[in-house]
């Protein structure tokens, strides 16, 4: 089965969402690098080697891209977690992890490479699934999923944020919450408006971003 890659928390103004993060678990973001052609660009922290927190906000070296940026990030959106990403285990493909996305009964979208280059000029390379309809991935209650090749993951190398101990998630839907369960990723699901929460360890607090 899958394991969670990332979380994703959406701030329009990156800087804002680094330092209300900062509040949070008190480590700041590094930063990460611009997504050319999706008018993005993020700031990393650590959970263990193989996962991490993103913060992604509007590049404003970039121009609007023609179908909107991802994770419906417009001026003046307030920050909050808004996806997950899982990837491949042992000797899972991205592939594979389209293939029961879509049995479950959900469409996944197409599978886009993707590139950034990190501020200290490392080019990383990764292929992800890309929905076009937020509807289809429950509005960010369904994982996209994601897969390094022969890059090393991010989180290997970011500073620590904490552990990450639980994530829970609230979907109006049954069949979200059902498909949420039958990937077995450990996520804690609920009935009730649209919420993605993650809690965190971190050396001095447990806190709940949401």
């Amino acid at each position: 089965m899958p394991a969670i890659d990332h979380l994703v928390y959406a701030s329009p103004d990156l800087d804002e969402g680094v330092h209300r993060i900062e509040q949070f678990v008190g480590g700041r973001a590094i930063a990460g690098g611009a997504h050319p052609g999706l008018g993005t660009r993020n700031a990393l922290l650590g959970f263990d080697a193989t996962a991490y927190f993103e913060i992604i906000g509007i590049d404003p070296e970039q121009s609007d891209p023609a179908w909107g940026r991802p994770f419906g990030l417009e001026p003046g959106g307030e920050p909050k977690l808004v996806a997950y990403a899982i990837h491949p285990v042992g000797g899972e493909s991205l592939e594979d992890l389209v293939a029961t996305l879509t049995a479950l009964g959900f469409d996944p979208g197409e599978v886009v490479s993707m590139s950034r280059r990190t501020p200290e000029g490392q080019e990383l390379n990764w292929r992800l699934t890309f929905p076009r309809d937020p509807a289809s991935s429950g509005d960010g209650a369904l994982p996209f999923a994601i897969d390094w090749g022969p890059t090393p993951s991010p989180a290997a190398s970011l500073p620590s944020m904490g552990s990450l101990d639980a994530v829970r998630i609230q979907h109006p839907d049954a069949r979200v919450r059902d498909a949420i369960d039958a990937l077995d990723l450990g996520i804690q699901v609920g009935d009730g408006p649209l919420e993605l929460i993650a809690v965190v360890d971190t050396p001095t607090s447990r806190v709940e971003i949401g």
